[in-house]
């Protein structure tokens, strides 16, 4: 009879490595004009950062050759449940207004439909931090220069009593992986350690 020590892949290791679930996360948002706690905890999917990387072709004599040339982050995609106290559809709004006045004049500066002077005036961080069941940080993405590039608050539907969502689709400039190797039930990473904006 097999025992836990038995399984696994021969000359690789013995036991099986716990996985990470795509149900154990959090979305935290950083320097958004509003307070972003409200996003986070409507937060009901998200992806993880994709890195491309531009191929440059070198053309020699009768062959060609590949090298790495720029990189480029995908966009981030977040769904939220939009609820009735409308805290996070105001944390979207305010973010969308600090980007781009939609609603009218500023009548303290005078100022219609303006942006920002720089984009440093509104852009955020994301923290997207993967958890273990016991509230231990087992990986961590932080993405800088964030701002909304777009958002869709879906559709509505006499036939149906699901709940309803906003899409954002998030821009930004850089990000970075930490990752805890050999969590195991502590307090992992430090939520915002060496966090940029």
């Amino acid at each position: 009879m097999a025992t836990l020590s038995q399984t696994g892949i021969p000359l690789s290791g013995n036991g099986i490595l716990h996985p990470k679930h795509r149900n154990r996360f959090q979305v935290q948002f950083v320097g958004m004009v509003n307070d972003g706690t409200n996003l986070t905890r409507q937060v009901v999917t998200c992806n993880r950062p994709t890195l491309t990387f531009d191929e440059v072709p070198l053309h020699r004599y009768n062959s060609i050759s590949f090298v790495a040339g720029k990189h480029s982050w995908s966009d981030f995609q977040v769904t939220l449940e939009d609820d009735l106290t409308g805290l996070a559809s105001s944390a979207v709004q305010a973010q969308l207004e600090r980007q781009q006045r939609l609603i009218g004049a500023d009548h303290a500066s005078g100022q219609f439909l303006n942006t920002a002077a720089t984009a440093s005036g509104y852009k955020f961080g994301v923290i997207l931090q993967m958890l273990d069941g016991n509230e231990a940080i087992a990986e961590q993405w932080k993405m800088e220069g964030a701002w909304i590039k777009d958002a869709t608050y879906g559709d509505l539907d006499y036939s149906s009593a699901d709940q309803v969502q906003i899409q954002l689709t998030i821009k930004y400039d850089h990000a970075y992986q930490e990752l805890n190797n050999g969590v195991i039930g502590t307090d992992g990473i430090n939520a915002t350690a060496g966090f940029l904006l």
